[in-house]
């Protein structure tokens, strides 16, 4: 499955599909423990302690990464409208974008045939 264009397109797919399912529970969970939604207490929750911190700074330094990869390639495949995914990743979530790029991604390659 792997090792076609189209499957690689369905497991990025279901990477999507799980990003925004399992984050989305999560964040709405959240919203309804605190009656709405504070971006400051929410990033002090997300360093409330020594194991969210580390997996806080480590999804940040992933986030900074794919924003310059996903320019660079974005831009070497000519793909429209890369800002989407960085606006993605700011509102919906990094676990969501990332997969959804790759898929436009896989698709866009499939389109200059190149595999």
């Amino acid at each position: 499955m792997l090792n076609s264009s189209k499957g690689r397109q369905i497991i990025y797919a279901l990477f999507a599909l799980a990003g925004v399912t399992l984050t989305s529970y999560f964040n709405i969970q959240y919203m309804l423990e605190q009656g709405g939604f504070s971006l400051s207490h929410f990033i002090h929750q997300a360093y409330i302690n020594n194991a969210s911190s580390s997996l806080t700074n480590d999804v940040l330094v992933i986030w900074a990464a794919f924003i310059v990869w996903s320019f660079v390639e974005a831009r070497r495949l000519s793909m429209a409208r890369w800002w989407v995914y960085i606006l993605l990743t700011a509102t919906v979530a990094v676990a969501f974008a990332v997969p959804v790029f790759l898929l436009m991604r896989e698709r866009r390659l499939a389109e200059i045939n190149i595999d």
